[in-house]
């Protein structure tokens, strides 16, 4: 069992490479099922077996290439080497990513701000905690959880938008600063 998942893993992956590729010259919406399986030289039901379409595909390498690396294991210690790592991800892959956050902004964005409010949620309960400070109501905490992961990802959409012109450091410092000041502002209440 094991070994075919590996293998799904590998085909996968496969079939992912051969769409970066593709979307460095092209646009998505003119890349088909069939330049991906040919790209990959696989045949095109194998790609059906993996997946329903090319934006499948494209959300379970999005998924894959940012999310889990960036979600894995993250905490208040090493949130920004993360976002720093995510932001570096983006940048060595610019048109791919430029090009796949074109396509269904709307519903990316709804999703990685969902995710992203999960993990701030844990985080602000161990902030929380670390400081001695006891939640006294869920829903707030919910609340400032959303608001910096939807912050976080309306700034990765704005940074990709712009052009990624700022460096990956540059923008975890950003990141970094704006909690800060957030802290400060919350400590001086």
């Amino acid at each position: 069992m094991e070994q075919n998942s590996a293998c799904s893993m590998r085909t996968k992956k496969k079939m992912a490479d051969a769409l970066k590729e593709l979307m460095q010259l092209n646009s998505f919406e003119k890349i088909t099922v069939s330049d991906i399986a040919e790209m990959s030289k696989i045949h095109r039901q194998t790609f059906y077996y993996h997946f329903q379409d090319r934006y499948e595909l494209l959300d379970w390498m999005l998924y894959q290439e940012l999310l889990v690396p960036l979600l894995t294991g993250l905490s208040i210690e090493n949130l920004y080497d993360k976002l720093e790592a995510m932001f570096a991800t983006m940048k060595r892959d610019k048109k791919f990513y430029q090009n796949a956050l074109k396509i269904n902004n709307e519903d990316l964005s709804r999703y990685v701000s969902h995710v992203a409010t999960e993990q701030f949620a844990e985080i602000v309960k161990e902030i929380g905690m670390k400081n001695g400070i006891e939640s006294v109501d869920h829903d707030n905490d919910i609340v400032i959880a959303e608001f910096f992961g939807y912050g976080i990802t309306g700034v990765v959409m704005s940074w990709t938008n712009r052009g990624m012109k700022e460096s990956p450091e540059v923008m975890t410092g950003r990141i970094q600063n704006l909690f800060n000041a957030c802290k400060k502002l919350a400590v001086n209440i």
